[in-house]
């Protein structure tokens, strides 16, 4: 993925911020920022206590919030990208990631037009490369 080392900082920054506010958003403190630009970012998180339902496994609206977080984080990077507002979000749950596992979230812009933007994001983990979810997100960007 081409990605510009502006875009990646900018991101970080704005990640940062947004775990610092507080709120939900802190629930990100752990998420790192590996690439961004043009649409798209990839972020990695190792799975830790605070993530995982009482299954031992990451948590479904953890997950569904990394899907929201970094595909909203991918549109940012395009010139007229804004973080809009979630009208439509799904997950397809495969697989569990257990406490330890070190997952990536990459995320892609599919379009982006004047009112909605199209989004995706998979889930999986880094060291096997297993899909553990996808998930697609629409925005009104407008």
């Amino acid at each position: 993925m081409a990605a510009s080392n502006g875009a990646k900082k900018m991101i970080q920054q704005l990640l940062a911020h947004v775990v610092k506010e507080g709120g939900f958003d802190k629930n990100l403190s752990k998420l790192v920022i590996l690439s961004a630009g043009e649409g798209k970012c990839v972020a990695s998180l190792k799975v830790d206590k605070e993530h995982i339902n009482r299954g031992g496994a990451l948590h479904g609206g953890f997950t569904a919030t990394l899907v929201d977080s970094v595909t909203t984080l991918a549109h940012m990077t395009l010139e007229n990208g804004s973080p809009g507002v979630s009208v439509d979000l799904s997950v397809s749950y495969m697989k569990a990631a257990k406490t330890g596992d070190e997952i990536l979230i990459r995320a892609e812009t599919l379009k982006s037009g004047k009112l909605l933007a199209f989004l995706s994001a998979d889930i999986v983990n880094k060291e096997t490369g297993v899909i553990i979810a996808q998930g697609k997100h629409t925005k009104f960007v407008g």
